[in-house]
């Protein structure tokens, strides 16, 4: 589930032994006080920042940047699960083998950046799904530059959507074993407080379970956002006017126009009339959601599916966790 981590602390004692680590070599300076150091082994960078007119070594605060997932897989992919057990086993690993930060110490890491997202292996035509996707709330989804493999969206100055088709970004590695269908959907934050509301604050957080069902719950929220439309319905046996209007609605025009008008949630009544007008073996957006509900489910607790279930708060607490 978690993709990028960027932590900052300002304890010194943690920020010496990070850079007197021989594991790590400098790369480069960014700016006049900002060095950068690469782990020769593994795919974790440090950005370390002095004050002005400080020793060379006598750094503020150090940012750490790592990629727990990709770690997972030997820093080759994020293509498969990768559930809260096994995040927090490589939480453990980084930061206790590899960076030699005490447990008691992970309190002094605080977490400005986080990503995390989830794979389903997709029922619907890769091409249709992506092709399709949209818009996040008003926000229009562009592909990435050079890249068709996965679209985008900065949904705001510090929050990012992501969409990939991840089946075709590794066809050429059949090694990794990533389905030919497998779609990822990711949330990228920036900013402090929307990172609170998921209940970290630190990297010992990341090692409660209420934060990955918080996690969870925040993907399925956010894929609600998200507008979605069928390039390829199936129109046997609908009225004329459904067709008519199913066939208008699938097109980006039809869209930009309902932005377009200036009436007050014109756009949000437009997308429930499509949806409904779609029902579910035309509704891409249903069909997704109830995978990505199901998957969590599995990664989280193995519970069986709950299609239909609405989205609320504690909808991914089960006996073990919400006794503890």
């Amino acid at each position: 589930m978690l993709d990028f981590l960027k932590f900052r602390t300002f304890y010194q004692k943690v920020i010496n032994n990070l850079v007197n680590n021989t594991d790590f070599e400098q790369l480069r300076s960014k700016g006049n006080h900002t060095t950068i150091y690469q782990h020769t082994k593994q795919s974790i960078k440090l950005e370390c920042r002095k004050a002005k007119n400080t020793a060379e070594n006598e750094f503020i605060f150090v940012d750490i940047f790592i990629t727990p997932h990709y770690y997972f897989n030997g820093n080759k992919h994020n293509g498969n699960d990768f559930n809260p057990e096994d995040c927090k086993e490589v939480l453990t690993e980084i930061f206790f083998s590899i960076l030699k930060i005490k447990p008691s110490e992970f309190i002094e890491l605080q977490l400005i950046n986080l990503e995390y997202g989830i794979n389903i292996i997709s029922k619907v035509d890769m091409e249709n799904l992506i092709e399709g996707i949209i818009y996040y709330k008003k926000t229009p989804f562009v592909f990435g530059a050079n890249i068709n493999t996965y679209k985008i969206t900065n949904a705001t100055p510090y929050k990012q959507i992501k969409t990939y088709d991840k089946g075709i970004q590794f066809i050429n590695y059949p090694q990794y074993g990533i389905q030919r269908n497998t779609f990822r959907f990711e949330v990228k934050s920036k900013q402090a407080k929307n990172i609170r509301k998921l209940g970290i604050y630190s990297l010992c957080d990341l090692f409660s379970d209420e934060v990955y069902q918080k996690i969870g719950e925040s993907l399925l929220s956010e894929w609600e956002n998200v507008l979605i439309i069928n390039l390829e319905p199936d129109l046997t046996g609908l009225k004329p006017t459904d067709v008519k209007y199913i066939t208008e609605a699938g097109t980006i025009e039809f869209w930009i126009t309902k932005l377009q008008k200036p009436y007050r949630n014109c756009y949000a009544r437009e997308v429930k009339k499509y949806y409904h007008n779609l029902q579910n073996r035309n509704n891409l957006h249903h069909t997704i959601k109830v995978q990505i509900l199901d998957k969590i489910f599995e990664l989280l607790n193995g519970a069986n599916s709950i299609q239909g279930t609405p989205i609320k708060s504690g909808i991914f607490k089960n006996e073990k966790t919400s006794s503890d």
